[in-house]
């Protein structure tokens, strides 16, 4: 059995996770209650997670419905679980150059070259939660209601 890590320990995994790992799950639902998973690119600026998805799709219409999602991100043994709000949304054809540099260099590829009707998510933390296996599940709680508690 590993080490039990303590919470700033944990939060210091995460930000280095949501850094260098850009393939995440997004969970939404629509306003009846219908799920929906995807996986996604994404881009972590520091303050939010940034992602880009076409505007028809089932994601984009739930994100804009009710503006809440959840992330995911690592193995069975090493969770992290992102609650998310919509912040913003961008087309990807009338975005700043930052954002589109950003999410280019983190995601290794351009939706702009994907069509014109793609679109940037931003996607801000409510509430963040990583555990090592069940002896982690009672300080899991890295984030309420947007401030980290460590």
């Amino acid at each position: 059995m590993s080490e039990l890590r303590g919470r700033a320990e944990r939060k210091a995994d995460v930000l280095a996770a949501l850094e260098q790992n850009h393939d995440l799950w997004l969970a939404t639902a629509s306003p009846s209650g219908q799920p929906h998973l995807i996986a996604v690119s994404s881009w972590w600026d520091g303050h939010e997670v940034v992602i880009a998805t076409r505007a028809g799709s089932p994601t984009a219409r739930n994100l804009a419905a009710t503006k809440l999602g959840r992330l995911g991100l690592g193995s069975p043994e090493d969770v992290v679980t992102i609650d998310v709000a919509l912040s913003e949304q961008v087309p990807v054809r009338t975005a700043d150059a930052d954002l589109k540099k950003g999410f280019v260099v983190a995601a290794g590829w351009d939706p702009a070259e994907e069509g014109d009707d793609w679109v940037f998510y931003r996607l801000q933390p409510l509430q963040v939660q990583a555990y090592r296996g069940y002896s982690e599940l009672r300080d899991r709680h890295l984030m309420r209601d947007s401030p980290w508690l460590v």
